[in-house]
């Protein structure tokens, strides 16, 4: 397992939590945020990902995983209410919300994440450092939209910490059960590490594009959020080309 990688990711929902628990964010900022890392992960999965796993002869069947890991965060969407791309679930004054199915649904997204983390894979370190980017900087987001979630819903600070430490595990189980699956899977670490990125670039067509398709609250682009786009593009391809 890269220890490395899932320290990071494992930290990087873990601290977002604590620092909700301490300051109050601002929106806004968290839908640059998003917008940013929505625009990374296309530009990661178009120029980085897609190549990669398609290069050579025989991996046309490949596309079947991608489009999987599209329809399975379709149904994670479900669960999750789209806390994925940002949205704080809607429920009704004094009512309280279930926990069980947003961390069901968010946590089963970030254990597809951690997959290709897992320890086999080191010869892929160039792609999996572009990806570890892109994912920490979604992950922050999604953290504190569901611990301000759980805080607001009347959740105590303990139950609301243990929910995300929870959440926060998911990727290293990801990246755990990747590794071990490697052990008794009778197919070549290639073949499975491309089956692999072919989920999770499914699962990351589906959250980059309803991320930067959706219209702000206005219905409209605004200006900041075209920048972060571009931004995000750029660092993408720069990564790409170093």
């Amino acid at each position: 397992m890269n220890w490395i990688a899932i320290t990071v990711l494992f930290l990087s929902v873990f601290l977002s939590a604590i620092v909700v628990v301490k300051v109050k964010i601002r929106e806004q900022g968290l839908r640059l945020l998003l917008a940013f890392s929505g625009a990374y992960l296309l530009s990661v999965s178009f120029t980085h990902i897609i190549p990669n796993i398609f290069s050579g002869e025989g991996n046309v069947f490949l596309g079947y995983f991608v489009l999987l890991g599209f329809f399975i965060q379709l149904f994670l969407e479900f669960l999750s209410a789209g806390v994925s791309h940002g949205h704080e679930p809607h429920h009704d004054h004094g009512v309280s919300i279930s926990p069980m199915p947003l961390l069901l649904g968010i946590s089963l997204h970030a254990f597809f994440e951690g997959m290709p983390f897992a320890h086999e894979f080191h010869d892929h370190s160039h792609m999996q450092e572009s990806l570890l980017l892109g994912i920490v900087i979604h992950k922050i987001p999604i953290a504190i939209i569901l611990t301000s979630l759980f805080i607001n819903a009347g959740y105590s600070i303990k139950k609301t910490m243990t929910y995300m430490i929870v959440f926060a595990l998911a990727s290293p189980m990801g990246s755990l059960l990747s590794s071990l699956g490697s052990e008794f899977i009778p197919i070549d670490s290639a073949t499975y590490y491309k089956i692999i990125m072919a989920l999770v670039v499914g699962i990351f067509l589906h959250i980059s594009t309803t991320i930067l398709f959706e219209a702000d609250k206005n219905h409209q682009f605004n200006f900041k959020k075209i920048l972060v786009i571009f931004v995000g593009v750029g660092i993408a391809i720069l990564a790409k080309l170093l």
